[in-house]
């Protein structure tokens, strides 16, 4: 571990509330617990009668009855929750993603709390008094004070922080604690090569609440691949316990190394790390999909991983004369994204994002493994098809979509963006690509090869090995439309288009983005960036009308900025599709081959822009192409 690069910042998080190496006072709270908090879906009230589950779909929150396995009424709260905790004192905090805002639930008492756009993860000091969120779009953690219901603290940190845990030693200190952040998508290391199986690595950030330098933990490379996705994080006995994907970008591709599912453990103070276990391994399981979260049990020996797109709960025996066993497999639901356990260890409660419920499992008869009951939370909310066509996008066990269990389009899609690698295919280097506000953007694929979403049928038959979506091989990709021959293909589409959201960039400078806009404007560049999708992508007539013999690409929707690179891309000659400048916040690294790891680097070739810019030119463009999103008005 070492010091963050570049002059570390001193937090003192707890000093800036003026009660840094102060007790908690009587009867603002009940004391702490002892139990680190953790950013999930799911949470406990401190005396474990009611779990508090976030339905992200509908807009509410659900207080279920843990003796009598009953839900009670949703209550409202903020667009898209997806993460809860209790106070000890009992409020209930729900971290609302679409919303960008906390909402606290004091009884019937609302509070609603802006803390910044796409909020990644939530966690609660021990006492309860701070709230730490993660906000992605804003590369911080914002600190909310929850009895006064404000934000009284930004902290900056790397990009795209998302999952997140706050240490407990179980006294009435909060300064004493670590906060552990994990980012979402690898960096390149130093040295790494886009599109490399060592290229890139995952990275965690440790806060120290009540004052000193961050730290910056790396996840380095496994042998064949590197972590990626890192979606949840666990603490315990002076470890954190990370649940992530692990990507291979370089060919052969296989359903045990190119897309995988893997727990890394990393030493905290005074802690002991050094677990690095692929799921994925032949000698441990069968293929899994989506470590989505995790839990430890009391003692430490066992961790429990939700496997979002496996529809199933992994028990791990860690301390295994041998090194860590499987102990089997536990139902569950459609995608379970969180998992927590109950003070004794004997029962875990699952949250079933897609099956809009909640799995109880019993964790006392290990050899049985079985699920006591599946209560329901919440209502459906989506139209039948879109919700069809969401289920199969994040699912992976279906023989239909995957062979064996390994992938499925979440895999290179989290929350329907991009998973920031460059995949080495046929056509060449080809980094994965968002797939908010397709609808009408069509040609798709970096060489305008599909001409509708329906064609992601190949997808399933080739690179994921899947017997498909649809009766029989895959029509041709720009032949007679693919579009009609399945409902669960056409549902599919229909999530596709109209289900995925764009992220909200963070505002910036407002008189910078303002020059930005205007540079924009001056140089032409919704000339390819124009429209209400900002991009000229577009067909020139119906899907299955394209093809001619020979052609492989739609020619009138590709753009020649000069990044073909013939050694390495097979298509890409006469240039390549343009793409949508929504959401480039969450979306680097940049152009058909990831090459541009930053805006700025986008902007240096003068073939993109037309002429070479000046300094000032390029990061006022930047500020303004960072901010765009969906309430970005148009060219």
């Amino acid at each position: 571990m070492g010091a963050v690069g570049g002059g570390a910042r001193a937090l003192a998080v707890l000093a800036l509330l003026g009660l840094a190496g102060c007790s908690l006072p009587a009867g603002l709270a009940a004391r702490p617990d002892g139990v680190a908090s953790a950013s999930a879906p799911l949470a406990l009230a401190p005396d474990g009668r009611t779990l508090w589950v976030a339905n992200a779909d509908a807009d509410t929150v659900t207080a279920l009855d843990t003796r009598t396995l009953t839900a009670a009424t949703p209550v409202p709260v903020g667009r898209e929750p997806r993460a809860v905790a209790v106070t000890p004192g009992g409020t209930v905090v729900v971290m609302n993603r679409a919303a960008g805002a906390l909402t606290l639930l004091d009884g019937p008492r609302r509070r609603d709390v802006a803390v910044g756009p796409e909020p990644g993860g939530l966690a609660l000091s021990p006492t309860g008094r701070l709230a730490y969120v993660t906000v992605s779009s804003a590369d911080e953690v914002a600190v909310v004070d929850v009895a006064a219901g404000e934000v009284v603290g930004r902290i900056a940190v790397g990009r795209m922080p998302w999952a997140i845990a706050v240490t407990d030693d179980g006294d009435l200190e909060d300064d004493d604690e670590t906060i552990v952040v994990g980012h979402r998508l690898a960096r390149l290391r130093p040295g790494g090569l886009e599109g490399s199986d060592d290229g890139k690595e995952g990275w965690l950030t440790l806060l120290p609440a009540g004052g000193g330098a961050a730290v910056e933990v790396v996840i380095a490379p496994f042998s064949f691949g590197f972590p990626n996705v890192l979606e949840g994080i666990a603490l315990h006995g002076g470890a954190a316990h990370v649940a992530h994907a692990l990507h291979r970008p370089e060919p052969p591709r296989d359903f045990e190394h190119t897309v995988s599912a893997a727990v890394t453990s990393v030493a905290l103070a005074g802690g002991a790390g050094g677990l690095r276990l692929h799921l994925n391994e032949e000698a441990f399981s069968t293929p899994v999909n989506g470590a989505q979260a995790l839990a430890l049990a009391p003692d430490g020996r066992t961790a429990y991983v939700a496997l979002s797109g496996s529809d199933a709960v992994m028990g791990i025996d860690l301390a295994g004369l041998d090194g860590p066993t499987l102990l089997g497999f536990w139902p569950a639901g459609a995608y379970p994204t969180g998992i927590v356990l109950d003070r004794e260890g004997r029962r875990a409660y699952v949250a079933n994002d897609l099956s809009r419920d909640v799995s109880v499992l019993d964790l006392a008869d290990v050899r049985a493994r079985r699920e006591l009951a599946r209560v329901t939370v919440t209502p459906e909310t989506l139209p039948a098809d879109l919700l069809r066509g969401k289920v199969l996008f994040h699912n992976a066990s279906r023989p239909s979509i995957s062979q064996l269990g390994w992938i499925a389009c979440v895999s290179c899609h989290p929350s329907g963006g991009a998973d920031g690698t460059t995949w080495l295919t046929p056509d060449g280097p080809r980094q994965s690509q968002p797939l908010w506000n397709l609808r009408g953007t069509a040609p798709f694929h970096a060489s305008a090869t599909r001409d509708e979403v329906q064609d992601f049928e190949h997808e399933f038959e080739t690179l994921m090995a899947g017997t498909g979506l649809a009766p029989g091989l895959a029509l041709p990709e720009l032949g007679a439309p693919n579009g009609g021959r399945s409902a669960d293909l056409d549902a599919l589409a229909t999530y596709v288009l109209d289900g995925i959201r764009v992220p909200r960039a963070a505002p910036g400078d407002p008189a910078l983005v303002a020059d930005g806009r205007a540079a924009f404007a001056a140089l032409g560049c919704a000339g390819c960036h124009g429209g209400a999708a900002w991009t000229i992508s577009a067909l020139p007539g119906p899907p299955g009308t394209l093809a001619s013999q020979g052609e492989l690409e739609v020619a009138t929707a590709l753009r020649d900025v000069g990044t073909f690179d013939p050694a390495r891309d097979v298509l890409g000659a006469n240039g390549f599709d343009v793409p949508t400048l929504l959401g480039l916040h969450a979306s680097a690294p940049y152009l058909h081959d990831g090459s541009a790891a930053t805006l700025a680097d986008v902007l240096a070739n003068p073939l993109h822009v037309g002429r070479a810019l000046l300094p000032g030119e390029v990061e006022a463009l930047v500020a303004f192409l960072w901010s765009i999103d969906g309430r970005t008005a148009g060219f």
